[in-house]
């Protein structure tokens, strides 16, 4: 029998305890109608029960305490550790036996799973980390080092450069700026949601400045491509955090504008499902697509897939952020197909502000 050399814990004594206590009562009820290797059976289930609970050591004290409440309560004479007949003694040196291997089996296969499952969950908190690691050091270095090669082409070509070579490369610093501050707003709402530190301070918003302010935030990016708004002009006020809904909105544009063709066309729409008593905001683009097995993993945190809208070219981070914020808010977010089967929509939808959360107006 494998134990250590220790004091059981409050814990263990607990269960120890409770285990035995329910064993003896349904023992005891069962008395008049089992017979006594039958009724063996109880107490040896009150062993397994603190091996898979709390380990080896905690069946090792079961074994023994249901052994003397076995003896001193069901074999003849009664209340004595004395035994009056040798079927009797057979019978308790087998459930002894018994209960101190099967629990050590046990409790040793509970400790030999919890090291394994430990050992699992230490690769994958630190398969996360290199993947942080990574997704940092790319997405960090790439607009640093364009904004670097720009800054430094104005400052050494100077001279040569005819003001649209100078608007330019501004814009392109510009650009490359924004981009590495939605990167780092990213890892921000990353932390906070992981923390639980996400609060939401809802506000009244409709969704006409809700796009406004996520396209221009964007203008950069989707200067090169024609977005379309449809919706109708009278869709009701969102009772949302604005900033935490925008945030989610840019990420979903900023995917779009990522992986669509130069030229082509994004769409956002919005409908309202008064059943449901929800607003569906969607972004369909006519990029390649996000094959139909991965449409889950794309929401998972540093998940990046080779090939459709989820290529190395992604972070990992934007749409998990943004089911992550959405969900905060009772929404949720999922992908299909795009329009007539090419391309991406993403779906979000947010829950309507019921009739005693809608605004009122003075008079």
């Amino acid at each position: 029998m494998t134990a250590s050399r220790r004091l059981p814990t409050r814990q263990e004594w607990a269960l120890v305890v409770g285990t035995s206590l329910v064993a003896l009562l349904a023992a005891w009820w069962l008395f008049a109608w089992l017979a006594l290797a039958n009724l063996s059976l109880i107490f040896l289930t009150a062993v397994l029960a603190c091996a898979v609970l709390a380990g080896s050591y905690a069946a090792f004290i079961s074994a023994l305490l249901n052994f003397v409440i076995f003896n001193v309560g069901f074999t003849e004479p009664y209340f004595s550790l004395a035994v009056a007949e040798r079927e009797q003694l057979v019978t308790l040196l087998f459930f002894l036996i018994v209960a101190l291997v099967v629990g050590n089996i046990t409790g040793v296969s509970r400790e030999r799973m919890l090291a394994l499952n430990a050992s699992r969950l230490a690769e994958e908190q630190e398969r996360l980390r290199s993947a942080l690691l990574a997704s940092v050091s790319h997405d960090l270095r790439t607009p640093l080092a364009s904004i670097i090669g720009s800054a430094s082409s104005l400052r050494a070509l100077d001279p040569q450069l005819t003001s649209q070579d100078r608007f330019e490369l501004l814009d392109g610093i510009l650009n490359e700026s924004e981009r590495l501050n939605r990167y780092i707003q990213n890892l921000l709402d990353m932390t906070r949601l992981g923390h639980g530190e996400l609060a939401i301070e809802r506000d009244w918003i409709s969704v006409d400045d809700l796009v406004a302010s996520a396209r221009k935030r964007l203008a950069g990016s989707l200067t090169p491509f024609n977005v379309q708004q449809v919706w109708d002009s009278e869709l009701p006020l969102l009772h949302v955090h604005p900033a935490l809904v925008e945030q989610a909105l840019v990420n979903v544009l900023e995917n779009a504008a990522r992986f669509s063709p130069a030229g082509g066309q994004i769409t956002i729409s919005a409908a309202t499902d008064k059943t449901a008593s929800r607003m569906t905001l969607t972004v369909s683009d006519g990029g390649p697509g996000i094959p139909h097995d991965l449409r889950e993993q794309v929401f998972e945190m540093f998940f990046t897939g080779n090939d459709g809208d989820r290529s190395l070219h992604g972070t990992g981070l934007g749409l998990a952020i943004c089911r992550g914020m959405l969900g905060a808010h009772g929404g949720t977010v999922t992908a299909t197909d795009g329009p007539d089967g090419h391309g991406t929509s993403i779906i979000m939808t947010l829950p309507l502000p019921t009739t005693s959360q809608e605004p009122h107006h003075e008079d």
